[in-house]
């Protein structure tokens, strides 16, 4: 398996930093479907993986309350610098690191994931989160994937308008993949039509304690 090149995103997002958000703004409604699949509740600890500018801490910070916690990393120190500004709803543990090697100063009761296709693309970076969440920890991935091959056209736009988001093409038809490896209950809503999907579950025991 191909591994992301954590380098290569660092120089893409140094650059789109500044203009993410604007360029995002079309996703919103299915990154709120994602946060939404959690079902968090009040008091809970949940981990935005890759948090990328922050969009979704207001957000998840509403749906724990006030004495709940959020927690976001993410790499990219730009990137992270604007989600600083919208830390302040409820404690947020904000910490600049990779998937691989982050330490959760909390164990998390959910994490989101949220267009977040190269973390979701490494085991080793999987392996680590999950190793440091509760048992049975509640999972949402949403991102981007191909339309059914047959639309090749479509796929070829995606492909080539990704590039400044993803370094790790491998499995784009199938994001989930890994995912749906390591953990239970899983299910995908998604379909032929849309480039979008939501996929959920929950940390499969053994997951949490492999090394």
């Amino acid at each position: 398996m191909t591994q992301p090149d954590l380098g290569a995103a660092l120089d893409h997002y140094r650059d789109l930093a500044p203009r993410y958000d604007r360029r995002t703004r079309f996703i919103d409604a299915i990154r709120l479907r994602a946060i939404a699949s959690l079902g968090l509740k009040q008091g809970e600890v949940v981990l935005d993986a890759g948090c990328g500018t922050g969009w979704a801490i207001p957000h998840l910070a509403r749906a724990v309350g006030s004495n709940g916690r959020v927690m976001a990393f993410d790499p990219s120190p730009e990137m992270l610098s604007i989600a600083a500004t919208r830390s302040a709803a409820a404690p947020v543990d904000l910490l600049e690191a990779s998937a691989e090697s982050v330490v959760l100063p909390h164990p998390a009761d959910a994490i989101l994931f949220s267009y977040t296709h190269d973390l979701i693309r490494s085991p080793a970076a999987l392996a680590n989160l999950f190793r440091q969440v509760r048992p049975g920890a509640r999972v949402a991935a949403t991102s981007t994937k191909l339309y059914a091959r047959w639309l090749f056209p479509a796929n070829w736009y995606l492909r080539a308008t990704h590039r400044g988001y993803i370094t790790n093409f491998e499995g784009f038809e199938a994001p989930w993949a890994v995912l749906a490896e390591m953990l239970e209950d899983f299910r995908v809503d998604t379909g032929p039509f849309t480039q979008h999907y939501v996929a959920t579950g929950r940390v499969r025991p053994a997951v949490q304690v492999a090394k």
